[in-house]
């Protein structure tokens, strides 16, 4: 005990000492760094006004400081940085603040640094760094395909006026004039993008930026028809599997609230069919689906199987086991149980594949075979004797008795669903994106 105390006290005082204001400062001094070692002294004087070796050197350091600023500030006009130029007059006005509200003594007399005024400086400063800035703006705008890197050169002027000249529309217009030409080209999805950037300068619109934004949208539309996957497990007791998955990937793509992207089913399908008197009773499969999307303008088809679902639900699992606690009193006893953990398990695997079926090229773009497992768990525990014996870890199930998980049917609908998400991700993937 004694010896930790002593380092304990070791390393307080060690603490102690390496905290020190004035020390650092002397040292930032001697080292040459002057503008350190004034931040440390005017940090010793605040705690401590009366302070005399850091009023001292407050006072000897001021005007050392103010010329170093000074001089960097002109090195940087005299090369045309004049970010740089500006940020050392706003030290020099930072510190000008901290001075005047500064209270330090000297022989029992408080000290009135003179005023540092380069607020006109400063602002010459900035405004010569926005023009400089400004300037790059407007010739990056000037090459198609730079909109990105003037609306960055206009958002540095502005950092220094907010309102300086006409930053902001010129933003807006190096986009605008870049998602136009995007558009024109036919990149429409690239477009929408630049376009939408627009309302950062002008939430409301910016010229016809919102219906040249929806223009692209619609021509960049892409309709996919889900069709109902085929069961070929022959199981019926889960319902129409093979139309619950379509459902379930045009619910989840729906949700995504893709911009790009149309989910529609087998029924609008065969409508459209019908109305080009294709015949309604005809299959659409993946051999046939290039022919009859161009004629009734659906872009995409997915087909699918469900290949298999399995069900698994052993009889429950027992452990048995035997407990005993002691029961502190006058007298002390002991109490006794013995119990049985119940485990109930089920899960259900549902596998299905799937393809992906692109009108325009006829490729299959993708296919796949996916699986998903989903299972419930039930525990319970019985016992007889007396419950005090049993232990947290037997307290922790239920001691009521039988316990129920999900029925096959339920954990069958989450695997399809499941299912569908990723199904659903992979055509927004490659059509929204």
């Amino acid at each position: 005990m004694q010896r930790f105390l002593i380092i304990f006290i070791t390393i307080t005082c060690f603490a102690f000492i390496s905290m020190d204001d004035y020390k650092d400062g002397m040292k930032a001094y001697k080292r040459g760094n002057i503008i350190e070692a004034l931040e440390l002294f005017i940090t010793k004087v605040i705690d401590k006004p009366k302070h005399k070796k850091s009023v001292m050197m407050i006072k000897k350091l001021v005007p050392e400081v103010i010329k170093i600023r000074e001089e960097k500030a002109r090195k940087y006009e005299a090369s045309g940085q004049w970010d740089k130029a500006q940020k050392q007059y706003d030290r020099l006005r930072r510190l000008d603040r901290v001075l005047q509200k500064l209270i330090v003594f000297e022989n029992g007399k408080k000290i009135e640094f003179p005023r540092i005024n380069v607020a006109d400086a400063q602002s010459t400063a900035r405004d010569r760094a926005a023009e400089k800035y400004y300037i790059q703006g407007v010739e990056a705008m000037k090459t198609i395909g730079n909109a990105e890197q003037a609306v960055n050169f206009f958002k540095e002027a502005r950092k220094f006026n907010p309102d300086y000249k006409d930053a902001k529309e010129l933003s807006a217009q190096a986009l605008y004039k870049d998602g136009v030409h995007a558009i024109d080209a036919g990149d429409f999805k690239a477009g929408v993008q630049i376009l939408w950037k627009t309302r950062d300068f002008y939430p409301d619109g910016f010229k016809d930026a919102e219906q040249r934004i929806q223009a692209a949208i619609d021509s960049a539309k892409v309709k996919v028809a889900i069709m109902p996957f085929d069961n070929l497990t022959s199981k019926t007791k889960y319902g129409d599997v093979g139309a619950n998955l379509s459902s379930e990937i045009i619910a989840s793509g729906v949700g995504q609230k893709p911009i790009f992207v149309d989910f529609v089913t087998r029924d609008y399908v065969y409508s459209l069919l019908s109305e080009q008197n294709f015949g309604a009773s005809g299959r659409v499969d993946a051999s046939t689906a290039p022919q009859i999307g161009k004629l009734i303008g659906i872009h995409v088809f997915v087909f699918g199987k469900i290949t298999a679902i399995n069900e698994f639900y052993p009889k429950v699992q027992k452990v048995n086991g035997e407990s005993q606690k002691k029961i502190y009193g006058d007298p002390s006893y002991y109490v006794y149980a013995k119990w049985t953990k119940h485990t109930r398990t089920g899960k259900v695997t549902v596998s299905a594949n799937y393809q992906i079926v692109d009108v325009k090229t006829g490729r299959i773009v993708d296919s796949n075979s996916i699986s998903r497992t989903i299972s419930s768990t039930a525990q319970w525990v019985t016992y007889v004797g007396d419950e005090e014996a049993l232990d947290s870890s037997v307290l922790a199930h239920n001691t009521t008795g039988d316990v129920s998980i999900h029925p096959p049917e339920i954990l069958a609908s989450d695997a399809i669903e499941s299912i569908s998400r990723t199904i659903s991700a992979k055509i927004l993937n490659y059509y929204n994106e």
